[in-house]
Formats: structure tokens, sequence, C-alpha cells
């Protein structure tokens, strides 16, 4: 097992529309599906390695969910080319450059690139 990998449960309204949506905007992939209380849960394997399982659920609440990336402007500019309708463009923070989007649920994703200001 990697330790260095993130692995992420989303809660979702519907699995097969945030399914669609999360192979086909951003591009993730679809690694594997495994039986969760006789629901299948699909697992999706994102562009860094890190893993991110989707949980159907009737009531959700939308959360805010923090995906790392090794360049995000490179994936700004990917998932410009995607449509996302709710893309937010790069901006700088405390930890890195981030951007952000929302899925169909409406769970906030926040992609970080994480960087060191400090002074050497």
């Amino acid at each position: 097992m990697d330790f260095h990998q993130s692995y992420k449960v989303i809660f979702v309204n519907c699995e097969e529309t945030s399914l669609k949506f999360f192979t086909d905007i951003p591009g993730f992939r679809l690694y594997e599906r495994i039986a969760i209380e006789g629901k299948q849960c699909p697992i999706l394997q994102l562009s860094n390695g890190d893993f991110m399982m989707l949980v159907e659920k009737e009531v959700v609440g939308p959360d805010t969910v923090v995906l790392k990336t090794d360049d995000c402007l490179r994936d700004y500019h990917l998932f410009r080319k995607k449509n996302i309708a709710t893309l937010s463009r790069p901006r700088y923070v405390d930890n890195g450059l981030e951007l952000c989007f929302s899925d169909p649920t409406g769970n906030q994703f926040v992609i970080l690139e994480e960087r060191d200001y400090k002074d050497a």
C-alpha cells in the first residue's frame, strides 16, 4: 500500500450522474467498483494517482474536498477545455496555488498545488 496516496470518500446524490461528470469532465479514471451495503460504489483514480470513492446517499450536505496537484495551471487549462461551468480562475493562497469547481451534488472541489513561500 502506498501511504503517500490519498483516499477520499465523496457523498453524492446520484452515483450515475456523478460518475459521468468525474470521468467526462475532469477526466478521472474508473479504477474499480466495490459493493457497500448492497450498492456498487465506483472508485476513481485521479491523475496524480490518488483515489476517490463515490457513495450515493439520499440526503447529502455539500462538502469541501481538497485534491492535490503538481501543476495547477495545467489542470486549469485542461478543465477549461472541458467547459466546467463552475471552474474558478487559479488564485494564490497562503499554501500555494488553487482553483475550484463544484460537482453535480454541490460539493466544492479545491485543486491545490502546494508551494512554500518562505524565504530561503
